[in-house]
């Protein structure tokens, strides 16, 4: 019986040190914390030494015993403080030498107790002991507690205060059973009268008395918890709401660095319940290792830190510490942020930045920013760096004709087939529009640059399958070499840009390489850009007007002015020469503009009945300052705006339809006609007819000089000419050089004719004398 009373009393003893204990870690205060230590202590020590006693009384040798009492009551004072030292250091840290220190305290204490406590009957009796028992008792008590202690076998603390008050109990009635089994007692023949000695019944009472501690230490415990819980339930329930609000994770954290309380988002973060984390080191949840000691009273933003999850990933956090401390103690507050919203953001904001959203390839900004690191490397041959720029011909058409979806697709199967063509040392971007870049690498030589560039011709020559349609797609290509004494990406850059240009005057479908006859030629247009800046600021150009005459009469109607360059040195420049040089460095303004004035002046000297045609390139017809320009010349000059004529090509008119519709209006505003040019040889040469506000259409040559020979061009000619008569537009002939072609465009009822067989143009001095030209003309015609 007694030996039941013994195990229940440790057991009872054991859960009661156990509350007391998880009590103290919790702790607001390291004072408060250190008085439930000392309770926790002394409940264990009181308990471990009952039960000894409790389990000697039941012990029957057959003779009487009677106790030292003083022995005794040192032994209870040996259970106490020895197992009280125990859970200080326990308490103190999470380490696993710490853990095993204080369960080599706690064995050896319980171990004294236990041996020192027998001693209490040596007035009465002899004892001996088995050496293999007592060793035994030790390596049990000692193994027991070692796994009571330092070992967390499972992260549930059920289980594992479960286990720990497990391994504790076969500790304890371990050393003390084989302890037992190992004396022998010996009856003394007197028994001494005097000294302080207890019976049987006395040393219950001290046991009850023992027994009552314990029950009143853990009253006490239970009680202080109560009352505290009462006093602050409804502002912990305010606090809690509160903190389980927060998106950011927060753990109050007492001055020794252990968990008082967390709110949900720390459950969740972390993934441990918020209920096993009071107690816990604050250091081993937020893996901060040896960064320093957190709970020192000072504020801290520690960053960036990452935490190694269970499940196997990662967490990024910002972790904010903050001292708090209020009448009752002083605790630390860390708020943990998770940064893998943020993180994901500025991942798709770096990737917008740097990445093409369409095809996905590296955009503009990302292929400077790897040029110029690779230029700066310099650690390259001279054909170990190459720059592609790439253009995907016909791709405005495709857009056009087939919707912006049609195109997109388009651009997408153009970066997949330059990416197909590379190596992982290259790389590829989109420009921007239909022009792709390529950094090329690693290449022995400029052989290997160009059978790339073959490579990717063969790839976009391959037709593409979009849904139902099939599409052929071709490509230009510019290829430039980095220099190893190249300082930066500008020069590199522009000449890919010019060799692509070469490239698509050469007839796209093809690649050119930068090389020094590129060079040259393009030194040549930087010359001639030069000589025109001084051609028109010395007043270099002149007009030259071929007449526009009357089909069935002959009679003069209007000249069409016509620029030459009287260059210094090199005498007359037609404008095949030096236009599309203007027009790339944006003089052809400035050279359109001269025009339109000198073409008006001359005209003011004309008859009155005359007209003055003047052509307009693409660049100068979308100028913002075009009617300005005409509104201001007319004005000056005097001429009658109806006897101005601006001759346009469908070529202005396709890059900005909606702009184009809208400066025609303003021009017809001023007065003055509109003639298309070229009519025929463009692609929507009918719906442009069909929207815009043509005063003429001007045949193109190219028909004119094939009508009399080919039966198309014939029907052709007949067509635009039936075309224009049906939405009451005259007719103008270009290209005119036989009396042939002549007859069959008046029998056409082509209203007015233009070319070498009237006149060539020439520069115009006064009417007198262009006027007998026309009457030879005339009379050639009536002789025929």
């Amino acid at each position: 019986m007694h030996i039941v009373i013994a195990v229940l009393v440790l057991g009872f003893s054991l859960v009661c040190a156990l509350l007391v204990f998880q009590r103290s870690m919790i702790g607001r205060s390291e004072t408060g914390s250190r008085r439930w230590v000392i309770a926790a202590g002394i409940v264990t020590g009181l308990g471990v030494w009952a039960t000894h006693f409790i389990a000697m009384l039941g012990y029957q040798p057959g003779f009487p015993v009677k106790f030292d009492a003083f022995v005794t009551l040192m032994s209870a004072l040996i259970a106490v403080i020895g197992l009280t030292v125990a859970t200080a250091i326990a308490s103190n840290g999470t380490a696993s030498m710490r853990k095993f220190f204080a369960a080599l305290v706690a064995s050896g204490t319980v171990i004294v107790m236990h041996y020192f406590g027998m001693t209490a009957m040596r007035e009465s009796v002899g004892i001996t002991y088995d050496p293999g028992l007592v060793l035994l008792s030790i390596i049990v008590c000692v193994g027991f507690y070692v796994l009571a202690y330092a070992c967390r076998i499972s992260t549930i603390a059920l289980v594992r205060n479960l286990t720990s008050w497990a391994c504790a109990m076969l500790a304890i009635l371990g050393v003390h059973f084989l302890g037992t089994a190992a004396m022998t007692m010996t009856p003394l023949a007197t028994m001494p009268e005097s000294g302080w000695l207890l019976g049987a019944g006395a040393l219950s009472a001290v046991i009850a008395t023992s027994i009552c501690l314990i029950l009143m230490f853990s009253a006490l415990a239970a009680g202080l918890d109560s009352l505290v819980v009462q006093m602050r339930s409804i502002e912990s329930l305010k606090l809690s709401a509160l903190a389980d609000s927060s998106q950011e994770a927060l753990f109050m954290v007492s001055a020794r660095g252990k968990v008082i309380q967390a709110n949900m988002a720390a459950e969740t973060m972390i993934g441990i319940p918020r209920d096993d984390m009071p107690g816990a080191d604050i250091v081993d949840i937020l893996q901060l290792g040896d960064l320093g000691n957190f709970t020192d009273g000072e504020d801290r933003l520690l960053g960036e830190h990452v935490l190694h999850m269970p499940g196997g990933h990662d967490v990024t956090v910002e972790i904010t510490i903050r001292a708090m401390q209020n009448s009752e103690a002083r605790f630390t507050v860390f708020a943990v942020r998770d940064l893998t919203r943020r993180l994901r953001q500025e991942a798709k904001v770096r990737a917008l930045a740097y990445r093409d959203t369409l095809t996905g390839l590296p955009n503009r900004t990302a292929f400077n920013m790897t040029l110029e690191a690779a230029i700066r490397d310099k650690r390259y041959t001279c054909s170990d760096l190459a720059v592609f720029i790439i253009d995907v011909d016909e791709f405005k058409e495709v857009n056009d004709q087939f919707g912006h979806a049609t195109g997109d697709s388009l651009l997408k199967v153009a970066g997949r087939r330059i990416s197909s063509c590379l190596s992982p040392n290259d790389m590829v971007a989109r420009l921007g529009g239909d022009e792709f870049a390529i950094i090329l690498r690693g290449r022995a030589s400029i052989h290997q640059i160009k059978w790339t560039a073959n490579k990717i011709l063969k790839a976009f020559a391959t037709p593409i399958t979009l849904g139902t349609r099939t599409l052929s797609m071709g490509a230009s290509i510019g290829i430039a070499m980095a220099e190893p004494e190249a300082t930066g990406t500008a020069r590199v850059l522009t000449a890919a840009d010019r060799a692509l240009y070469a490239a698509k005057e050469a007839g796209r479908g093809c690649y050119r390489v930068y090389d020094v006859a590129l060079h040259e030629v393009h030194e040549q247009k930087r010359d001639l850009e030069a000589a025109l800046h001084e051609a028109i600021e010395g007043d270099q150009f002149v007009l030259h007007f071929q007449p526009k005459v009357c089909s069935h009469t002959r009679a003069i109607v209007g000249r069409e002015a016509l620029i030459r360059w009287n260059r210094p040195g090199r005498g007359m420049v037609y404008p095949d020469s030096f236009i599309p040089v203007a027009e790339q460095s944006l003089l052809i303004n400035d050279i359109g503009r001269w025009t339109i004035r000198a073409a008006c002046e001359a005209a003011v000297k004309w008859d009155a009945s005359e007209t003055v045609a003047v052509n307009l390139s693409a660049r100068q017809f979308l100028d913002a300052d075009l009617v300005a320009d005409v509104r201001k010349v007319l004005r000056e000059t005097g001429l009658n705006p109806a006897r101005l004529e601006l001759e346009i090509t469908e070529t202005a008119l396709i890059l900005n339809k909606q702009l184009a519709a809208t400066i025609l209006m303003e021009l017809k505003a001023l007065g003055i006609k509109i003639a298309l040019d070229d009519f025929g040889t463009g692609y929507s040469s009918m719906s442009y007819v069909q929207s815009f506000p043509f005063d003429r259409l001007k045949i193109d040559r190219s028909f004119v000089a094939a009508m009399n020979g080919d039966r198309k061009s014939r029907a052709i000619v007949e067509a635009i000419i039936s075309l224009a008569h049906s939405l009451d537009i005259p007719v103008v002939a270009e290209g005119v050089e036989t009396e042939e072609q002549a007859s069959l465009l008046r029998s056409l009822l082509c209203e007015e004719l233009q070319g070498f067989l009237i006149a060539r143009p020439e520069p115009f001095t006064s009417p007198d004398q262009a006027e007998p030209k026309s009457d030879k003309a005339h009379a050639a015609l009536s002789a025929a």
